[in-house]
């Protein structure tokens, strides 16, 4: 056999492929002749031709078609998908992709699936229809709210019909439970009881002010509300045109001092009506800032004998743009403050907090800014009457007894109630400013007394309000819940059970697991008889509440079961629709100082903002570091505590609000000699202010430093830094230090432009030679503040 073999012809292997591969041919078109004769006939197409059926190949097909660089490019998309991060594009990943699916079989799975993903990521990049445009007129939010949506301008606006969250699906009773006897029963507080969390009554003058400006039910057609579905400040800034026209001066931007637009607020207990007050002092100060630093020119004031088209776009440019800055404070002190207290992350180190305008949610595949529409569900979410406060209480019955002098509250009729605060609203001028707030009298430049306005405020922030739950609602506002159980039921709404299951929340399946108390229970199941049949108000009343999770995040609310999951989700909502305070809330919109004077600082209070508020309305009363300012919406004894516990205590001052005396200046000679020569009487003024910057550990050891006071030990440690400092030829070498240093700043820093030698003077040579200065005393006396030049 070898022997036969070695006498074959030697036949080069390449030949041999080729005669094995015609072979097959031959034997393939064999087969397919065969096939086709014993085929049926074609008769699903008009030519009598077959229909080809293409077979997709799948990924194990596709292996040998991948080359070892492939492998890189989809783990590198991998990564970019999973991790959400910002794509390096210097790696040309989008090439390679590319690349990749161009060398793929026509017919590959993949290759389609990666097509379609890539055309839609495409697609997905631009907002369709975009949310923002160029232009004037959308610049600034309007008085009723309307172009929120620019495509969709009436969504949200003032005067709109409440929209409808849940789908009433259970079939209900035509005969529902006697409202009065459903609050005697269900909602009257029994006994006062304080929030176990401590929460001051600020949070809820807070939580009121949120609510007017969200709902504001028409009571000419209840399916409407009044304001916007926005958090826009309506209730100071007005609803509409008219309103807000009558806040405004028209004059430099500014709207008239310490007033609001809302009359309803005048029957609430003073501290919402002051807290207003700061946001509209806040207002008149940013108009000042404004038009001070005149950023980018944007807010030169016309030239005198200008036309009054010019005077008025100056009036306006300042107000919308102090409204946005303005809006900008409010809605992070809403997320910064007073969603991080709802939270308890108050109690806690973390700088954590729900921020809904983070931008990979914001971005134009999350929907853009679509604009929101409050419901009538959510109308009756934000009825938080059992958290007043026992002062509060006092205070409504005594306004109560004004209205209707001489009448029990409970025998006061809800007709009667409804044409009694009819008649109240509409002996209110409709001139803010001439509006009696709460019996202060105004100066003549229209302002009211910072003493007693602080008072309010500063008693609002020790007043603990009550707790939410069953049995817990003042009685003198029976007449109010009455009203709001009929009007809830006007609307036709779901069920608790229905309102819940919106939510995905397991539905209440017995009366106790809607409150455990087994009177409030007995009390239910006599009303309702199911579980599925408790209205939706007052269920969200009666509800058993959450407690409080200690010094951990959770739930510092306390509120019900149902209520907590449900703020959450419209918190969100109300800030991701709100296109400014999305794609619209830039340093452009706001100017860079104002950005920047509403934002938030991760190491003052993690992140809370509301101290900027009080500082900047009262700051001759509030000292900079007063817990009074920087967590009003919790008691200052809880505070201690929980600052206690994190080991803080000792930045803040809980001291009450007081006068803080001013420098006066002195003008003449003969008094800057008196002043200087009595140090008996007076101390240098930021004499307070060293000793905090030389504290440690909240103890003082700058008191006998030489800028501390006048003191002997003063002069005394004045005399021992002069001596350390100014040595013998002293200004000489100072001179000298200066020189070299800036010729040295100037030869690194400079740069040519258009073939000039160019500095920044201020940043790279003067700032700088400083810090250098500084660091050269300090290195001369052993303390080197720089670890290289």
């Amino acid at each position: 056999m070898a022997a036969n073999e070695s006498q074959l012809p030697d036949t080069p292997p390449e030949q041999h492929i080729q005669f094995r591969e015609k072979v097959e041919d031959a034997f393939q078109s064999v087969a397919g002749v065969i096939k086709a004769s014993t085929a049926a006939l074609p008769t699903k197409t008009g030519d009598g031709s077959y229909i080809a059926k293409t077979k997709p190949t799948g990924l194990l097909d596709d292996l040998p078609h991948l080359r070892p660089g492939d492998y890189r490019t989809l783990v590198d998309e991998g990564k970019s998908l999973l991790t959400g991060d910002p794509i390096n594009d210097k790696t040309y990943l989008m090439e390679r992709l590319l690349k990749l699916a161009s060398e793929l079989p026509a017919n590959n799975k993949e290759s389609s699936l990666f097509s379609n993903a890539f055309v839609q990521q495409l697609y997905d990049d631009l907002q369709h229809p975009p949310v923002a445009q160029l232009g004037n007129e959308h610049n600034y939010r309007s008085a009723d709210g309307s172009f929120n949506n620019i495509m969709a301008p009436q969504v949200g606006a003032a005067n709109s019909h409440y929209a409808r969250s849940v789908r009433p699906q259970t079939m209900q009773p035509a005969d529902h439970p006697d409202p009065a006897d459903l609050f005697d029963t269900l909602m009257a507080r029994d006994q006062f009881k304080p929030h176990p969390a401590k929460l001051s009554s600020m949070l809820f003058y807070l939580a009121s002010i949120i609510i007017h400006d969200l709902f504001q039910t028409d009571h000419w057609d209840t399916t409407k509300t009044k304001t916007s579905s926005y958090l826009d400040l309506a209730p100071l800034y007005g609803c509409d045109q008219t309103e807000q026209d009558a806040m405004r001066t028209f004059k430099d931007g500014k709207i008239k001092p310490d007033c609001f637009s809302n009359k309803r607020i005048l029957g609430f207990p003073p501290g919402v009506g002051a807290m207003l007050i700061m946001f509209n002092r806040f207002h008149n100060y940013v108009v000042d800032q404004l038009a001070s630093i005149n950023e980018a020119g944007r807010f030169t004031g016309p030239k005198d004998g200008a036309n009054k088209t010019a005077y008025t776009k100056y009036d306006n440019d300042l107000f919308q743009t102090a409204r946005l800055i303005n809006c900008g404070l409010y809605v992070n002190i809403i997320l910064k403050d007073y969603v991080r207290t709802i939270l308890n992350l108050n109690r806690t180190d973390s700088d954590w907090d729900l921020d809904p305008r983070t931008a990979k949610l914001t971005g134009p595949t999350a929907n853009g800014t679509p604009g929101n529409q409050v419901s009538a569900e959510f109308n009756l979410v934000y009825r938080w009457h059992a958290c007043v406060s026992e002062n509060d209480d006092k205070w409504t019955q005594e306004e109560f007894a004004r209205l209707f002098p001489g009448k029990d509250p409970s025998q006061v009729s809800l007709p009667q109630f409804l044409t009694g605060l009819g008649m109240w609203e509409a002996g209110l001028s409709p001139d803010p400013q001439k509006r009696v707030f709460p019996n202060l009298q105004r100066s003549a430049d229209g302002s009211l007394d910072d003493d007693a306005l602080v008072k309010i405020l500063a008693d609002g922030t020790r007043d603990v309000a009550g707790s939410f739950g069953s049995s817990n609602v003042p009685t003198i506002l029976k007449a109010v819940e009455i009203l709001g159980i009929k009007q809830a039921r006007s609307w036709n709404l779901a069920t608790l059970n229905e309102f819940r299951a919106f939510f995905n929340l397991g539905k209440h399946d017995s009366f106790e697991s809607i409150n455990s108390d087994t009177k409030i229970a007995n009390a239910l199941r006599h009303f309702y008889d199911e579980p599925d049949l408790v209205e939706l108000y007052p269920g969200l009343v009666v509800e058993e509440a959450k407690y409080l999770t200690g010094f951990e995040a959770g739930n510092g609310l306390c509120t019900d079961y149902t209520i907590s999951r449900a703020i959450l989700s419209d918190a969100v909502g109300l800030i991701r629709g709100d296109r400014f305070y999305t794609v619209d809330y830039t340093p452009n919109s706001l100017t860079n100082w104002g950005f920047s004077e509403v934002s938030s600082d991760l190491a003052v209070d993690h992140g809370h903002v509301f101290y900027k508020l009080f500082l900047r309305a009262f700051p001759n009363h509030y000292q900079p570091n007063s817990i009074y300012a920087h967590y009003p919406l919790v008691i200052p004894e809880e505070n201690h505590v929980i600052l206690s516990r994190l080991g803080q205590v000792d930045k803040y001052d809980f001291n009450r609000p007081a006068p803080i005396h001013r420098p006066t200046p002195i003008t003449s000679y003969a008094a800057c000699k008196y002043t200087l020569d009595n140090q008996e009487d007076f101390k240098v003024t930021w004499g307070k202010a060293i000793k905090f910057l030389m504290q440690n550990s909240g103890k003082e050891f700058g008191a006998d430093f030489m800028l501390s006071g006048d003191a002997p030990v003063n002069a005394n440690s004045r005399r021992v830094v002069s001596a350390a400092l100014y040595r013998d030829k002293w200004e000489d070498e100072v001179k000298d230090f200066y020189e070299q240093i800036t010729l040295r700043l100037l030869r690194e820093k400079s740069y040519k432009v258009s073939g000039i030698n160019q500095v920044d003077i201020v940043r790279d040579v003067g700032n700088l030679a400083q810090v250098h200065f500084s660091a050269e005393v300090s290195r001369y006396h052993g303390h080197a503040l720089l670890a290289q030049d």
